[in-house]
């Protein structure tokens, strides 16, 4: 939530900057078009945290489908029960997990 808002309050200093740079130079139009995107801003806030929500779960889904390719490769190359069991057992912890993220990407998509 802090980044959130940090990333916000950035935005609209990136805004208001450019607002007052408009101005010195007199482009009225590109004032009138500053103003309207600052209107606008919890809109795009909201729109772009929820961009970064998905992508971070993109993220974290990729790094867990990763890991599973990596355990599967060790498990066809391991001889060792043990070892097999541990990384079936490590396996299924990573697919659980995958399923979690999958709710949690289906429910910010349909949020």
């Amino acid at each position: 939530m802090l980044k959130t808002v940090k990333l916000e309050q950035r935005w609209k200093d990136d805004y208001l900057d450019l607002l007052n740079y408009a101005k010195q130079i007199g482009d009225v139009q590109w004032q009138n078009d500053i103003i309207q995107t600052l209107s606008n801003s919890a809109l795009y806030m909201q729109q772009t945290t929820l961009e970064y929500q998905i992508s971070q779960l993109w993220q974290q889904f990729d790094a867990v489908n990763t890991k599973m390719l990596e355990l599967y490769k060790q498990l066809r190359e391991t001889d060792n029960a043990y070892a097999s069991f541990r990384l079936i057992e490590e396996v299924w912890g990573l697919k659980l997990q995958r399923v979690e993220i999958g709710k949690q990407l289906n429910a910010t998509y349909h949020s």
